[in-house]
């Protein structure tokens, strides 16, 4: 049975090392950045005998992953063959090729796949990391080669509380309730509906009672899911393995001598330690979202403001490896990945919201753009939905919005808004400018600035498709993923299809925003990060969002940033060990 890390007095705590401000710290592997690629990288580093060393810049590690649904999308994984998936490498090359499409790259996406089972086996094999077989398809598994199951994977639950003086280094997931309870996306029905069952009922009650106790010795409830599940798992592996994790350090400077990346200047406290990694310093600090000046850079025509990821992703990586001369690969089909939010604004401020899992395509709601027309299957993925907006004219015109009646909302939410009875009155949201409102469909595109006539024909011609049970416009509910988002309890024809009839009516106004970015340095498929010639810059790599994305801003199925950064942390890793044996054999076959 697991038990509390710090329990072992084998085990260092979170206290920082003590660290002179001119002393220089020795180390193998240096790396940079404590979301999954970062860890992962780590921890193959220390499995093989590798003294590591992680810097973080926040107070917290994690980075954007502990705030995401931690999920890794990885084909034929050991899961998926004790599954009986019917899958194969093939099959899954076919599927990324044609998704892909021109921005397939064969080199990486074949080591991607090849390399993606033993990185995951790896990285589980003698560690407290686990990951479970999601039910989530492939997000266009209607497309050749795509399946309704099995690439998608979560990470296991954990118990935080043996995480003992660590459980404060996680870093705070996005969506909690009742002040600091985890959810998973499996539970939201139970929590929305507990008298719907026994069972129901009975999982609500232990969660919330597990909850109760936990907040009399803790700031948060401590059963772990997603990416903070991973997280956790990550640092308990880590510890065990006596790794030096170093929160609130940020990058200063990548040290370069004789052409090759050395070390690093780390901010520790009120000093500036010099650290030389003799191995490598593996980039992982997570993109640029953060960073306004990149994203106007390199956002092309996906030009935006908003995102979800993490506050200090601010591009540091990116930016001091650019000031050797690396070079950014901008050959993408989008800069990001994306996820439409809604702005919750009050007196306390402003609040980004999530695409939720109550709303989130669901029969009853439409997406208008600014002509007042349907522009997009509403049911497809978050990325798809973004990548559709900016097709029909933003940012150029922002009149984007969902639009649904009074029922809708009652039952499932919209945005900020929880379903009845936890919200009781949306007019206050009207008021607060947070929704439009209108008795009638012409009133709320009155309200909203779209034209009237137009607006009420696209309803009408939606609710005229939702008594057919067909959408011919964008083929809604056809396939495996719109599926998962349909409701059989509304009654009609095709359960991604329901009608907008119920006043008064809701218009969310909503903006694209990222959940990472895809562009970035230039790789090669081991990670090691390019020159403008594109050579490799000796002792400098990149995994997770500071390397570009294989997928290219392309959006296959749940898990396509972590999967990736995870798999190519794992090829990073190889190169840097079988680099080292040949350095280490090279004396020896000289005399």
């Amino acid at each position: 049975m697991d038990k509390p890390i710090n329990q072992s007095g084998e085990q260092r705590t979170a206290a920082l090392p003590a660290i002179g401000a001119t002393q220089t710290f020795e180390t193998e592997v240096l790396v940079v950045g404590s979301g999954a690629a970062g860890l992962s990288a780590a921890l193959y580093a220390a499995k093989n005998g590798l003294r590591v060393t992680v810097c973080e810049k926040s107070s917290r590690l994690g980075g954007t992953t502990s705030l995401s649904n931690g999920m890794i999308w990885v084909p034929c994984s050991l899961q998926a063959r004790s599954a009986k998936i019917d899958d194969s490498l093939p099959k899954a090359r076919t599927y990324l090729e044609h998704e892909l499409g021109n921005y397939y790259r064969h080199d990486f996406i074949e080591a991607y796949l090849e390399d993606g089972p033993p990185a995951l086996a790896a990285l589980e094999n003698g560690t407290d990391v686990k990951f479970t077989l999601a039910s989530a398809p492939d997000y266009h598994s209607s497309q050749v080669g795509g399946v309704d199951k099995g690439r998608a994977l979560s990470p296991a639950p954990y118990d935080a509380r043996l995480l003992g003086p660590d459980f404060d280094l996680i870093g705070d997931p996005i969506r909690v309730v009742l002040g600091g309870m985890m959810i998973s996306s499996s539970e939201v029905r139970s929590f929305l509906n507990p008298f719907q069952s026994f069972a129901s009922l009975k999982h609500v009650l232990r969660r919330v009672t597990r909850y109760a106790r936990d907040r009399l010795s803790y700031r948060r409830g401590t059963e772990f899911s997603g990416g903070n599940a991973l997280i956790a798992r990550l640092l308990v592996s880590l510890r065990k393995l006596g790794v030096e994790i170093w929160p609130a350090s940020p990058l200063v400077e990548l040290v370069m001598e004789d052409g090759r990346v050395t070390g690093a200047i780390v901010k520790r406290g009120n000093s500036e330690i010099r650290v030389r990694a003799s191995h490598a310093v593996i980039l992982a600090t997570g993109g640029f979202a953060r960073n306004a000046q990149l994203r106007a850079e390199l956002s092309g025509p996906h030009q935006h403001d908003d995102t979800l990821a993490h506050a200090d992703v601010t591009g540091d990586g990116i930016n001091l490896a650019t000031k050797l001369g690396a070079a950014i690969d901008k050959d993408v089909a989008s800069a990001g990945f994306w996820t439409p939010v809604s702005m919750f604004r009050s007196g306390t401020g402003s609040q980004i919201v999530p695409y939720g899992w109550l709303d989130r395509g669901r029969p009853g709601v439409i997406a208008v753009a600014p002509n007042g027309q349907r522009f997009v299957n509403e049911s497809n993925s978050y990325h798809d939905i973004c990548l559709a907006m900016f097709g029909n004219g933003y940012p150029a015109d922002k009149r984007f919005y969902f639009v649904c009646d009074h029922e809708f909302v009652r039952l499932r939410g919209m945005g900020h808004l929880l379903p009845w009875p936890w919200t009781l009155n949306i007019r206050k949201y009207a008021r607060l400018g947070y929704i439009k409102l209108g008795r009638t469909i012409p009133e709320l595109a009155m309200q909203i600035g779209l034209n009237p006539g137009e607006l009420k024909r696209t309803v009408e011609e939606h609710n005229a498709h939702a008594a057919a049970g067909v959408d011919p416009l964008f083929k809604r509910g056809e396939s495996a993923f719109n599926r998962t988002l349909g409701d059989p309890l509304v009654g009609t024809k095709n359960p991604n299809l329901g009608p907008i009839q119920s006043g008064p009516f809701i218009a969310l106004p909503i903006v694209p925003a990222t959940l990472g970015t895809a562009a970035g340095l230039a790789t090669d498929s081991y990670g090691k990060v390019l020159d403008a010639e594109r050579e490799p810059i000796p002792g400098l790599y990149a995994c997770g969002n500071d390397m570009t994305s294989p997928m290219r801003g392309i959006y296959p199925g749940a898990g396509i940033t972590i999967g990736p950064g995870i798999v190519f942390a794992y090829r990073a890793v190889s190169n840097i060990l079988a680099s080292a044996h040949r350095v280490q054999k090279a004396p020896a076959s000289a005399t």
